[in-house]
């Protein structure tokens, strides 16, 4: 066996014979994940499951559970959790496959893949509410984006910002943070991306890493899906693919009537909040964590931002601030990395 905690693999094995089924014979180590979760391959005579230790004190495994049971629930594909033990963090998941939209998405089918997509993302959204789940604040989104000051800004590039600076940057995340919860509040996964949908054998789209969804911006998770770190497509296709939700989520009753400008500032300004977090996540997982195979995300996010900060007056100043000083430090920066 490769790199399989040896109590994980004994408790697995424990599992599958009481059951009555094939012991594993062999167990491969999976993605890297930004988290503490570690995930394998568990193959034996007659199945496919996936394993995964999840270190209670670091992960929120009793979230996980809640969140599996709640989404299946709520006719969202998320894969069955077979066994769990939650003080010793395992677990043994159903195994959804080897197609994760990171590596099959393309330009050919991009409609379908996304269509597969939305109809979960609609099914979370639409989700009957629990008094279980947690809603996201106004401090907790504040304290996301700080995340941008301290570790990207800071910790990463080494910048110290003068007064007007930090001035500039007060100002805009108030701007952002008043279109965030301006729009409609659902139930978000929260991490709607490529890394987290998997190409099922029935053309229906598997969520994973759902554990983190919280009540909060309508537009979030459509922007972490179209403005993907791993497919960045022209403005007009991305325009075609928001136009395809945004037909979805009237038609169930998600999204209010609300004029295109609206629509597209909320869309943009609920990415601009989720960009500055992820700067700041993937550079703390630089520094603090020594897990750098992210920091090539780092200027795409960037650039995004650049796009969508070029479109609004209120934000022009951020705009300059973030193409004239931030985006040459953060390519000198990768250039002595990378």
């Amino acid at each position: 066996m490769t790199n399989i905690p040896e109590d994980l693999l004994a408790w697995a094995n424990k599992k599958l014979l009481a059951a009555g089924d094939s012991l594993v014979e062999e167990a491969v180590p999976l993605r890297e994940e930004a988290s503490f979760r570690k995930y394998y391959r568990l193959s034996s005579k007659s199945d496919s499951l996936i394993g995964v230790f999840s270190p209670p004190d670091k992960e929120s495994n009793e979230k996980f559970l809640f969140f599996s049971q709640f989404l299946k629930e709520n006719q969202v594909r998320v894969p069955e959790v077979i066994y769990h033990d939650i003080d010793k963090g395992f677990l043994i998941l159903e195994d959804f496959g080897d197609k994760l939209y990171q590596f099959e998405l393309s330009k050919k089918n991009a409609h379908s893949l996304y269509a597969a997509a939305l109809d979960e993302m609609i099914a979370i959204q639409t989700s009957i509410p629990s008094h279980e789940i947690t809603t996201l604040s106004y401090d907790q989104a504040m304290k996301q984006i700080m995340l941008f000051e301290e570790w990207f800004l800071k910790g990463f590039l080494g910048l110290d910002l003068q007064e007007r600076e930090s001035n500039l940057l007060q100002d805009s995340y108030k701007i952002i943070l008043q279109a965030f919860f301006d729009q409609p509040q659902v139930l978000c996964h929260f991490d709607f991306e490529s890394r987290n949908i998997m190409v099922l054998e029935d053309g229906c789209a598997g969520i994973l890493d759902f554990q983190d969804a919280i009540i909060g911006p309508i537009f979030l998770d459509p922007v972490s899906l179209l403005k993907d770190l791993d497919h960045v497509w022209k403005t007009e296709d991305s325009n075609e693919f928001l136009s395809d939700y945004l037909f979805k989520a009237s038609k169930e009753g998600v999204l209010p009537e609300v004029e295109d400008p609206t629509i597209m500032r909320w869309f943009n300004l609920a990415g601009l909040q989720r960009q500055l977090r992820i700067l700041g996540t993937l550079s703390r997982l630089h520094l603090r964590d020594n897990k750098s195979y992210r920091l090539v995300d780092l200027k795409q996010t960037l650039v995004y931002m650049i796009d969508a900060t070029s479109n609004y007056k209120d934000l022009s100043e951020l705009n300059i601030f973030l193409k004239k000083k931030i985006l040459p430090a953060l390519d000198l920066k990768l250039r002595d990395i990378l």
